[in-house]
C-alpha cells in the first residue's frame, strides 16, 4: 500500500503530505476487504487496492496538479485531486455494477490480450521505477519526472553514490524475492523473506554500531514527523475549494481505467475459479467488485478488486469443512482480521516508514515489477503468436513514449493491424475437386469422363475432363487485406493455353461453351443413326499446345492436364465482402478469365455479396437472354450465376458433355440427339444398351435380350412432388427413370449437425433433438439432397440388391415423370426361368453402380 501511494501521488507537490495519503490508501484497502469478505461467495477472498488502476490514478493526479499550476494554493489542488479520484472510483464502481447487472461481463474481455499484456508490462516497469523512487528519498522526485522512455534518469541515478547505496538493498531484495518465489513455491517463502530483510538491516545497523538516527540521516528510514490522525487525513477533503472545471478533461482517462479494471477483474475472477476449483458467476462477482469500489469511493478511497495471489494463499489455510459446519462464518474471519490489521495502521499516528526501512517497501515493489515484466515480456513469448507478441512489445513501448491514453490507443491500433494481417493470411480460399450430385446416364457419363471413346487421340484429349472444372471454395469475410491472396491462389490453380496467333486466338475466343439458354437445358441422351460428317467444329481443328500455363504465366508440370474451361467460385461460406475486394480481386480475375477463355461460375452468394459483384461489373446486372445480341452472348460466355454449388457444377458438366458430344458426332459421323427434359420417354431397351460395352451392345442376340427384358418392367407416370419411395420402407423394387427428374434425399446424420450457432443452417435440428415427440416428427421431415436423377439412369438398385430398407427418399420433381420398375419377386422369377436375362440385368446394374461410384471418386481426387 505504501508503494501504491508513492506511485499514485508521485507528483512533487504531494511529498509533504504523503504519510497522510498513504493512510488514505490503507483505509481504502480496509473498505475493499470488508465489502468483498461480506459479499463474495468465497469466504476466504482477499480484496485490496490493486495496481491495475494505479497508473490511471497517478496520471489524473499529476495532470490536475499541473493544469491548476502554482497560482492555485496547494491545499486546494490536493483537495481537487482527492475529490476527483474518489469520484472516478465511484463511477468505476457504478459502471461495474451496471455491467454485471446487464450481464455484459464477457464484453469487457474483448479488449485484446496483447494490449493488456503490454499495459501490465508497463505497470511492472512503473513499479520498478516507483520502488526506486520510494527508496532513494530526495532524488526520487526528480527521477519520477523523467520520461520512462529516457535513460537520462537512470544515468543520473547511477552517477550518485548515495543513491546507489540506497538502491542496492532494494534491488537486491527485489531480485532475491523474484528468484526465491519462482524456485520455491512453498507458502512460507515470501513471508519469511519479508521478515528476514528488515531483520538483516537492523542486525547490520547494530553490528556496525550505528543508531536509527544515523540510518534516518543516511536515508534508509523516514524522518520522524508530526503524528498523523485519521481526522487530519479526511480534513484534506475541502469541498469549499474544489476546482470542478479541471475534471471533465480527465474523462477519457477515467473511461480507459474503467475498461482496464473491468478486464483485470474478469481475469482475476477466472484465475481464482481455476486456482481454487470454485465456480463463480462472472457477472455477479463483477457487481461485488463494483460495490467495493463504490463504497471505497464514497469513503475517499481508490479502485481495487480481488487479489488473486493472496486469495489462493488464504484458500490453502482456510478452516476445514468440519470446522466451518461447527462454527459457521469462521472462514470469513481471515478477511475481517486483515481488515482490522490494516485499520490499526490507519489509526496509528506513527508512519511505518519511520520504523521500517524504506528499501523493504521498494524491494516489494521491484519484486512485483520484475514479476510483471517477466510474465508479460518474456513468459508470453511462447504463448502468443509472433505478431501478437510484437503487439505486446509495441504497446509497452508506446505507453512509455506517448503516455497512458495515447499509448493504449496505439496498442489497440497495433492489435487491429495484427488481426487484419493474420486474418488476411488465414485459410479463406480452398481449391477442391468436386462433382455435382446429378446421377447421369451411361452416355452422359462416357462423354463427361472419356469412357468408350472412339480413338486414343480423342481419349487423350478428353480423358481428364474433370481438369476442365476448377472449384474454389471461399470462406470468411473477404476484404481488401485478403483480396491479393485470393487472387494469387485462383491464378495459380487455373491453367490455360498460351496465347496463339491472331487467327487461332479469334477461333479460340468463340469457345466451346454453349451460349443459348435452351441448349443449356438439353443434354445428349443416347446415340442415334449415323449421318454424314458435319462441318468442322472450332475445337476439333485448333492446334492445341501441349504445355499449359497458369494465369501467372508459369508452365504446368503435368503435361497430361487439360486446360481449365470453368472456374466455380463458391461464396456459400462467405459472410461478407467489401467493395475494394470486389473490384481489386474479382474484377481483375474476370479480366484474366476473359483473356484465358475461361468461364467463371459464381454461386451461393449472399444478397450483399451479389450486389457488390453486380455493382462493380463483375457479373451482369441482369441474366443474359436466350436470343440476345452478341454482347449478351459474350457476357453469358464470361460468367454464369447459380444459387448453389451443386447447380453450378451441374451447369459446367452439361457444357462439357455438350462439347464432348459435338466432338464424338464429328469424329464418328454419328448424330447425337439433344433432347430436352420434357421429351418423350426413352426406350428402356436403349437405356439398358447404353450401360453395356461396345462389343456387347453391338451383338444382335444381346439386343433381343434387352428388348425382352424391357418388356418385363412396369412403366408408371408420376405427378410433381410424388413420393416414389421413402426412407425405411421395404425396398421391393428398382427403378429406371425414362422421363423427368427425381431427387434423392436422406435424413441428415449427426455429422451434419455440428454447430449450435443460431446462424447455422442446422441449428434448428440440434434444438429439435432435445424436444418431445412433435419435435422428432419435425426432424424427420428434414432432408438433405444427395442426388438428382436424370433420364436414362437407374436408381434404388443398391437397397434393392442388398435387400435392406430404403435409406433415401425419392421424389419426382418434374411433371409427367415416367419410371420403369422391377420387383424383387419378378427378379426371383427371372433368375429361375431365364437365368441369361437375369445375368444380363445383373451386369447392367453392376456397371451402373460402378459409374456412380466412379463419379464420387472423382470428387476425392485432388
Amino acid at each position: 500500500m505504501i508503494g501504491f501511494a508513492a506511485i499514485i501521488f508521485s507528483h512533487p507537490e504531494f511529498e509533504d503530505v504523503l504519510p497522510m495519503l498513504t493512510k488514505l490508501v490503507f483505509a481504502s484497502s480496509v473498505v475493499h476487504q470488508l465489502v468483498i469478505t461480506s459479499l463474495s461467495p468465497l469466504p476466504f477472498a482477499i480484496g485490496q487496492v490493486q495496481d491495475t488502476g494505479m497508473i490511471f490514478l497517478a496520471s489524473m493526479a499529476s495532470s490536475i496538479m499541473t493544469e491548476l499550476g502554482l497560482d492555485v494554493p496547494r491545499e486546494q489542488r490536493i483537495s481537487t485531486v482527492l475529490v476527483h479520484l474518489s469520484i472516478c472510483t465511484i463511477l468505476v464502481g457504478v459502471g461495474l455494477i451496471l455491467t454485471g447487472k446487464a450481464r455484459l461481463a464477457s464484453l469487457v474481455q474483448y479488449l485484446p490480450t496483447p494490449v493488456i499484456g503490454g499495459y501490465l508490462a508497463y505497470v511492472g516497469f512503473f513499479m520498478v521505477k516507483g520502488g526506486a523512487s520510494l527508496t532513494t528519498g530526495q532524488s526520487a522526485t526528480g527521477f519520477t519526472r523523467i520520461s520512462l522512455a529516457s535513460v537520462q534518469g537512470w544515468g543520473v541515478l547511477a552517477s550518485s553514490s548515495h543513491s546507489l547505496m540506497l538502491l542496492t538493498p532494494a534491488f537486491a531484495g527485489g531480485i532475491m524475492l523474484a528468484i526465491l518465489t519462482s524456485r520455491f513455491h512453498h507458502f512460507a517463502v515470501f513471508p519469511s523473506c519479508i521478515l528476514v530483510l528488515p531483520a538483516s538491516f537492523f542486525l547490520v545497523v547494530w553490528i556496525s554500531n550505528y543508531t536509527l538516527d544515523d540510518a534516518r540521516a543516511a536515508g534508509f528510514l523516514e524522518d520522524k514527523g508530526t503524528d498523523v490522525s485519521l481526522l487530519d487525513v479526511y480534513s484534506m477533503f475541502d469541498f469549499n475549494h474544489i476546482h470542478w472545471g479541471v475534471m471533465p478533461a480527465q474523462l477519457p482517462t477515467m473511461l480507459s481505467m474503467f475498461v482496464m479494471i473491468a478486464f483485470a477483474s474478469s481475469l482475476d475472477i477466472a484465475s481464482i475459479c481455476m486456482g481454487t476449483t470454485s465456480s463463480m458467476n462472472y457477472n455477479a462477482q463483477l457487481q461485488t467488485v463494483g460495490m467495493s469500489n463504490l463504497v471505497s469511493g464514497l469513503t475517499g478511497g481508490y479502485t481495487g478488486s480481488y487479489i488473486f495471489s493472496q486469495t489462493l494463499f488464504t484458500s490453502r489455510f482456510r478452516p476445514s469443512a468440519a470446522a466451518e459446519s461447527r462454527f459457521p462464518g469462521i472462514t470469513r474471519l481471515v478477511g475481517f482480521t486483515l481488515a482490522v490489521c490494516e485499520f490499526a495502521i490507519v489509526v496509528t499516528p506513527v508512519s511505518l516508514m519511520t520504523v521500517v526501512p524504506k528499501f523493504l517497501f521498494g524491494a516489494v515493489m521491484i519484486f512485483i515489477g520484475i514479476d510483471l515484466l517477466k510474465t508479460w515480456l518474456v513468459g508470453v513469448f511462447h504463448k502468443l503468436l509472433f505478431a501478437e507478441y510484437l503487439t505486446v512489445v509495441g504497446t509497452f513501448c508506446c505507453l512509455n513514449f506517448f503516455g497512458v491514453q495515447l499509448g493504449l490507443a496505439t496498442g489497440i491500433a497495433l492489435a487491429a493491424t495484427s488481426f487484419l494481417v493474420e486474418y488476411a493470411k488465414a485459410q479463406d480460399v480452398r481449391i477442391v475437386h468436386k462433382t455435382s450430385n446429378v446421377i447421369r446416364n451411361a452416355d452422359q457419363h462416357a462423354l463427361l469422363y472419356g469412357a468408350n471413346l472412339l480413338s486414343v487421340d480423342v481419349e487423350s484429349n478428353i480423358s481428364k475432363q474433370q481438369d476442365a472444372i476448377v472449384t474454389i471454395v471461399l470462406q470468411g469475410h473477404i476484404f481488401f487485406g485478403s483480396a491479393t491472396r485470393i487472387q494469387n491462389c485462383v491464378k495459380s490453380a487455373v491453367y490455360v493455353r498460351p496465347p496463339l496467333s491472331d487467327d487461332a486466338a479469334r477461333i479460340a475466343d468463340n469457345g466451346p461453351v454453349s451460349h443459348q439458354k435452351s441448349r443449356s437445358e438439353r443434354l445428349p441422351l443416347l446415340s442415334s443413326t449415323p449421318e454424314r460428317r458435319v462441318s468442322y467444329t472450332d475445337e476439333a481443328h485448333v492446334a492445341i499446345p501441349t504445355c499449359l500455363v497458369n494465369l501467372h504465366g508459369k508452365p504446368c508440370t503435368d503435361r497430361d492436364r487439360q486446360a481449365t474451361r470453368f472456374v466455380v467460385l463458391d461464396f456459400s461460406q462467405v459472410s461478407g465482402m467489401d467493395a475494394t475486394a470486389a473490384r481489386s480481386c474479382f474484377l481483375a480475375l474476370k479480366l484474366s478469365f476473359s483473356l484465358g477463355n475461361v468461364c467463371a461460375v459464381y454461386c451461393g452468394m449472399r444478397p450483399s455479396v451479389d450486389f457488390l459483384l453486380r455493382a462493380n461489373d463483375v457479373i451482369p446486372t441482369a441474366p443474359a437472354q436466350a436470343t440476345g445480341i452478341s454482347h449478351d452472348e459474350s457476357r453469358s460466355r464470361e460468367c454464369h450465376v447459380t444459387s448453389d454449388l451443386d447447380l453450378a457444377l451441374d451447369w459446367c458438366e452439361q457444357q462439357l458433355i455438350l462439347s464432348a458430344a459435338k466432338q464424338r458426332s464429328t469424329r464418328s459421323g454419328q448424330h447425337l440427339i439433344f433432347s430436352p427434359l420434357s421429351s418423350p420417354a426413352l426406350p428402356l431397351a436403349q437405356v439398358f444398351a447404353a450401360y453395356l460395352s461396345n462389343t456387347r451392345k453391338d451383338d444382335p442376340a444381346i439386343l433381343e435380350h434387352l428388348k425382352d427384358l424391357a418388356q418385363r418392367f412396369t412403366v408408371r407416370e408420376w405427378d410433381t412432388q410424388s413420393h416414389i419411395f421413402r426412407v425405411n420402407e421395404s425396398s421391393n423394387k428398382l427403378y429406371v427413370l425414362l422421363r423427368g427428374t427425381v431427387e434423392l434425399k436422406t435424413i441428415p446424420t449427426d455429422t451434419t449437425l455440428l454447430s449450435d450457432s443460431p446462424k447455422s443452417e442446422h441449428a434448428e435440428l440440434i434444438r429439435l433433438q432435445h424436444t418431445s415427440y412433435t419435435s422428432e416428427n419435425k426432424l424427420t421431415n428434414q432432408r438433405e439432397l444427395v442426388g438428382r436423377v436424370r433420364p436414362g439412369c437407374i436408381f434404388g438398385d443398391m437397397d434393392f440388391m442388398l435387400e435392406q430398407p430404403w435409406v433415401l427418399d425419392a421424389t419426382s420433381t418434374a411433371p409427367g415423370t415416367v419410371t420403369a420398375s422391377f420387383t424383387r419377386d419378378e427378379m426371383a422369377k427371372l433368375r429361375k426361368d431365364q437365368p441369361d436375362l437375369a445375368l444380363l440385368l445383373h451386369e447392367i446394374l453392376l456397371r451402373a453402380s460402378y459409374m456412380t461410384l466412379a463419379e464420387k471418386l472423382h470428387s476425392l481426387a485432388i
